[in-house]
């Protein structure tokens, strides 16, 4: 899917002497990496009229500017045929669902069964090729949205999107005991435990990390909240929740263990809203709770696509 970016000079380009360059970073906002990749590894990557010209060019009024983002298929990660629950794609972004248990990376003892792997075998398999550009992150054991871009670029704009707070991540989360009040707010710091440990700790020398929640469900000695985080520390939820005594079900590391029906941390990514970086259409994107999770609260079916918070 090829992305071509189209600009015609005004007349106050002229007035203001600006030249190709200052279409690509002022209008298209590129990023250098794709500027490079469309002047040197890209044919006709960037053209005026059709004709292929150098970056210095200087406009003249009309003159229809274009610019052709390719890429690249990743060299470091293998592609691997396996699942893939595809929620939404198009030309600049793929969002997916990933299931618990999946790691989002290749890592030691998982080099060729990730979700990158996965995705690099559908960029092969439809002549689509592309870098992994994961936007966020999600644990192994975390199941629900996660976003890739196709280009720096792309990605670029979703990030700044989420430093301007108009990118929003709703989880959802089953934690253990009985709340006081509906809402609430964690702004505790958190580093790791001990150095090299994958274990944090909330601490006050640590880095901070803003945690919100909301309980949408009370039941006798569990909850199921919707949480949102204005920063994106490792196990940040799992943490929070931890510390102010209310550990996710099932969680290992911060909580009590596995319960029946459910061997890890309750956490699920279920909905997501941003902007498309390139041509701004509001995109809202829901999944439902997986069945490990959905048993807790199977009495009365959750929606999960919540447009407002």
């Amino acid at each position: 899917m090829l992305r071509v970016l189209t600009y015609i000079a005004r007349p106050s380009d002229i007035k203001r002497n600006r030249a190709v360059r200052d279409v690509l970073k002022d209008n298209f906002r590129l990023v250098s990496h794709d500027i490079s990749r469309a002047k040197y590894d890209t044919p006709n990557g960037i053209t005026v009229n059709g004709r292929q010209v150098r970056v210095n060019h200087l406009l003249r009024v009309g003159d229809v500017v274009k610019v052709r983002l390719t890429d690249s298929l990743s060299e470091k990660t293998v592609p691997t045929q396996g699942p893939l629950e595809i929620v939404y794609e198009d030309q600049d972004l793929i969002i997916l669902n990933k299931p618990a248990g999946l790691v989002v990376h290749p890592s030691h003892g998982h080099f060729s069964d990730s979700l990158a792997n996965y995705l690099c075998w559908y960029y092969k398999m439809n002549n689509d090729p592309h870098e992994i550009r994961t936007i966020g992150r999600l644990d192994k054991d975390t199941s629900g949205l996660i976003a890739f871009g196709k280009s720096r670029t792309a990605v670029a704009r979703i990030v700044e999107q989420a430093e301007k707070g108009t990118r929003k991540k709703i989880y959802y989360a089953l934690v253990e005991g009985k709340f006081d009040h509906p809402l609430g707010t964690v702004d505790v710091p958190i580093e790791r435990e001990f150095e090299g440990e994958i274990k944090r700790v909330a601490r006050e020398s640590g880095d901070r990390a803003v945690t919100h929640y909301e309980v949408v469900r009370q039941y006798a000695d569990y909850a199921l909240l919707k949480v949102q985080i204005e920063t994106g520390r490792t196990h940040q939820i799992r943490v929070h929740m931890s510390y102010i005594g209310h550990p996710l079900l099932g969680d290992s590391l911060y909580g009590n263990g596995p319960i029946e029906g459910l061997d890890r941390a309750a956490l699920h990514a279920g909905f997501m809203q941003f902007y498309q970086p390139f041509n701004g259409n509001s995109i809202r994107i829901g999944v439902k709770l997986p069945p490990d999770m959905d048993r807790f609260v199977r009495e009365s079916p959750l929606d999960i696509t919540p447009y407002t918070w």
